[in-house]
């Protein structure tokens, strides 16, 4: 026999090999899928699985189903319950010198508050790092300690002092080439 026989023979071996592993994997598994079956069908009794609707209608009556839409409030219900935020960040009005004791930047050009929520809004021509270097200036001459504050950056950033029983967030957010400043006071 040549080398080139006894290498193809090897080929068509080997071929053969690969092609009867392949016909009899999808056999073997679907006898360990059906054993799996077997095992889960000797686990759970037939009787369980069939008195569980009614095990579930015991405990769930058919006026509980019924009643349940109307139990849930309705997004509309849900919106009303929100704060709104989205004017906060578009304050309306001329802006006052001072909200609460706290001062309110020079540079504002429209300021409003929301009595609701304890918040005062303005809008100022000036930059973030303005705001803060404002506020860590003025809110300590009145005696308020700053505990926390995340960076100010261009994208704006939170500030939070506490005085007495007081807690004050300064949040600044840029908007279209300005600043909007909320200021949150609430009592701890």
């Amino acid at each position: 026999m040549s080398r080139l026989s006894k290498f193809l023979s090897i080929i068509v071996l080997i071929v053969f090999l690969l092609a009867c592993n392949f016909v009899t994997q999808p056999l073997n598994d679907a006898q360990n899928l059906a054993q799996t079956a077997q095992a889960l069908g000797t686990a759970i009794r037939i009787e369980t699985l069939q008195a569980l609707p009614s095990a579930i209608a015991s405990v769930v009556s058919q006026e509980t189903l019924q009643a349940l839409p109307s139990a849930m409030p309705t997004l509309e219900a849900l919106a009303s319950s929100l704060p709104d935020f989205g004017n906060m960040f578009d304050p309306q009005g001329a802006p006052v010198q001072e909200w609460r004791g706290i001062p309110i930047l020079p540079q504002a050009i429209a300021g409003q508050e929301f009595s609701e929520n304890n918040t005062y809004s303005f809008k100022a021509n000036v930059t973030a790092k303005e705001v803060q270097d404002f506020y860590n200036e003025k809110l300590a001459a009145l005696g308020w300690s700053q505990p926390f504050s995340l960076p100010i950056e261009s994208e704006g950033g939170l500030m939070v002092f506490r005085k007495d029983q007081d807690s004050l967030a300064v949040t600044i957010t840029p908007s279209e080439g300005s600043v909007v400043v909320l200021l949150v006071i609430t009592q701890v």
